[in-house]
């Protein structure tokens, strides 16, 4: 039997288009190479042998600088691709979030933005 979440682990799915994108970021005049998935896992950290010679500080932060390229460029392709594919809720899914009370909207109280100020009501 078909799951909810069967139409989002196939490869074409929203999981699967998410894993298939990758982005890469390089530092230190390309001797760090960092390359993640679309979930932001790492998925390599190449360092080429001439980088140990940095001292460690400047090491970690090739490595930090390589990583929020390869993490900026991973964002963009994900807003890329959702955007001209968004994500749809399974059929029947709306219905029950809403069944659930994630649908529901909340008293005004509750959508506003927390004050300093006492709240004389429930929420």
């Amino acid at each position: 039997m078909a799951t909810v979440t069967d139409q989002y682990d196939r490869p074409d799915g929203p999981l699967g288009r998410l894993t298939a994108v990758r982005a890469a970021g390089d530092a230190a005049g390309g001797l760090v190479h960092v390359e993640l998935d679309g979930t932001g896992d790492l998925l390599a950290l190449d360092l080429d042998p001439r980088v140990m010679r940095l001292p460690s500080e400047d090491l970690a932060a090739a490595i930090r600088e390589a990583f929020g390229t390869a993490r900026a460029e991973l964002q963009a392709a994900l807003q890329e691709q959702f955007a001209a594919q968004p994500v749809t809720l399974p059929q029947g899914l709306g219905p029950l979030l809403n069944d659930l009370g994630f649908g529901a909207q909340r008293p005004r109280c509750c959508r506003t933005r927390w004050r300093r100020t006492a709240r004389t009501s429930s929420c």
